[in-house]
């Protein structure tokens, strides 16, 4: 080898070699993002779905719940810096080391001035550092900021508006309507148009959920076609099994998957088909796969009543979840939301609750008489009267068993058996507002019992510096009691702020005549989302909703049912 090359040889390798090191002055570094479209015109809270790239240079993967985000700066047109620090979004997928990594990204702006923007988006840990400082290079698109509360977005989307003497009111109808819109899930048909399949709880779930689509389906069917509303609930009659039994969810592929600790799903369906069909009443004569709707709905509360109604308390059981939760207190991790040979059996307020609602649903189905006519009126009769009977039973076992007379309200769970004392003690402590929301919807509670548990409930919330109603438990479960990491103290369904809780706890006060309790309470809600441009799925007692769903239509459908009560005189 010539004496030149000897030198030059290894000189090459160094430089091959320090190319490789992440943070080397040689090679690239860090992480790069680039994203797509480059030019976006939204409403603001309107959900916009990116395209990102991320490279990821860095010798470890980047995972999401591990503090990372990807966030944004905001900038105006001439590149002056309006906002820094602004909204996170959950990184949907792990960003692997050396690897490109590219996703669909639904995000959301909520600056509150409109106008044209330069967003920046950037990637943060939270609590250390941004991208940018470390100089990752970040990718920027141009934003065309309109007006959520706008004369264009109403005439396009807002079909039924119902004015009211409160501009807060007023506002949060454009949000429903927004929230509902970004919830829309299509699918292509065969011709190649595309048409609403559902609509999804929230971001994070791109299925169709039948507990959620109970919830928003009253609202939904006042902005879209009957048919279309109406395959929401079609779909899981279509997914029914032989015995009567509903999954939890359905995707445009038609997978199906049922989390099986709870016991509410066919409950769910009779709620959503009793409040889609009641201005329809023929709609239950429909047939679905050769049985018609009535049928599949009383075969579905059948199966709770045969497989999951225990035969001396003549309760309905489920696993051990934090009040109306699908998390059981066994594995960390998606193992408990099955039951299993881990799971401790439960009968909770919660379940009994919504199955003594839809028992009464199912009855008065039965009463109406566009369904009652014909040949089989005597066959109709005498399964009402089966049912009448069930629902007293389940009543009256309910109040029995679950209500405290002492403390004012229902207990979240009694598990029977020999381990009832080991949880009892604890839990008689805790207000499972969820649960008892719920029992006040099912009849559970006469006047006098509502007003103790407003006390109780009031009491709770001024101890714990709540901001509204939607705190699921007060207190939540200790640290440790569950095993999934989620499931920490006043977060998630251990004790988390769920607006479909609180606007239930609104909803059940408009039925009972609380009517001053239930306004004070849907104007707390209504400003927290307004300020958010957004419905969360659910945040934890600092505000932080980091974790949960963008756009949850769930608890939309019931915020907008309080809002049409509010109006009515």
């Amino acid at each position: 080898m010539h004496k030149r090359n000897r030198f030059i040889f290894p000189f090459v390798l160094l430089l091959l070699c320090l190319s490789v090191i992440p943070g080397s002055h040689f090679g690239k570094s860090g992480v790069e993002i680039k994203c797509y479209p480059g030019n976006v015109s939204a409403f603001q809270g309107e959900k916009v779905i990116l395209t990102v790239e991320v490279i990821n240079h860095l010798s470890a993967s980047i995972r999401p719940g591990t503090n990372h985000f990807i966030s944004y700066h905001l900038y105006d047109e001439k590149g002056k810096l309006v906002s820094y620090d602004n909204r996170r979004f959950r990184l949907p997928r792990v960003l692997r080391r050396r690897k490109t990594t590219t996703f669909r990204l639904p995000v959301f702006f909520d600056h509150p001035q409109t106008g044209n923007y330069v967003v920046e988006f950037d990637i943060v840990n939270e609590g250390k550092f941004w991208g940018s400082v470390k100089k990752w290079k970040t990718c920027k698109i141009r934003l065309h900021l309109k007006s959520l509360f706008s004369r264009e977005f109403k005439e396009k989307y807002l079909s039924f508006f119902c004015p009211t003497t409160n501009p807060l009111l007023d506002n949060q109808q454009y949000l429903l309507r927004m929230t509902l819109k970004n919830s829309e899930v299509f699918r292509t048909c065969e011709d190649g148009k595309k048409e609403i399949f559902g609509f999804s709880p929230g971001s994070a779930y791109p299925q169709v959920w039948i507990r959620d689509t109970a919830t928003f389906i009253g609202y939904a069917k006042l902005f879209y076609p009957f048919d279309t509303a109406a395959k929401s609930v079609e779909l899981f009659m279509e997914h029914q099994g032989a015995d009567g039994e509903i999954v939890d969810w359905v995707d445009v592929s038609g997978k199906t998957d049922k989390n099986t600790v709870e016991t509410d799903q066919e409950s769910s369906l009779l709620l959503a088909a009793y409040e889609l069909g009641k201005g329809n009443p023929g709609w239950f004569h429909q047939e679905i796969k050769g049985k018609k709707v009535l049928t599949r709905l009383e075969m579905a509360l059948a199966w709770v009543w045969q497989n999951k109604r225990n035969p001396k308390y003549h309760l309905v059981y489920s696993g051990f979840t934090a009040d109306w939760g699908d998390i059981e207190n066994t594995y960390p991790d998606q193992r408990a939301t099955k039951l299993s040979d881990r799971s401790t059996l439960v009968f909770s307020i919660y379940t009994q609750a919504k199955y003594i609602q839809a028992i009464d649903r199912l009855i008065k189905i039965f009463k109406h008489p566009q369904v009652t006519h014909g040949k089989k009126a005597g066959s109709i009769q005498s399964k009402r009267q089966l049912w009448k009977q069930r629902l007293n039973i389940l009543k009256g076992q309910t109040q029995k068993h679950l209500y405290l007379k002492d403390k004012g309200y229902f207990i979240t769970h009694i598990v029977p058996g020999a381990e009832k004392e080991k949880y009892f003690q604890m839990e008689k402590e805790m207000l499972a507002v969820g649960g008892n929301v719920e029992a006040i919807m099912a009849g559970l509670m006469d006047h006098r019992q509502i007003r103790r548990f407003l006390v109780e409930l009031e009491k709770r919330r001024k101890k714990y510096r709540l901001r509204t109603v939607s705190f699921t438990l007060i207190p939540p479960y200790p640290g440790g009691f569950f095993s999934h990491h989620l499931m920490r103290p006043w977060s998630y369904q251990n004790g988390g702020e769920w607006d479909w809780i609180g606007a239930r706890v609104v909803k059940a006060l408009f039925m009972e005549g609380f009517r001053q309790e239930a306004q004070k309470y849907l104007l707390e809600i209504v400003k927290k989302n307004l300020a958010n441009y957004c419905i969360f799925e659910w945040e934890d007692r600092e505000g932080s909703s980091i974790g949960g769903s963008m756009f949850y239509v769930g608890a939309a459908g019931i915020i907008g049912d309080t809002i049409f009560m509010n109006c009515r005189k």
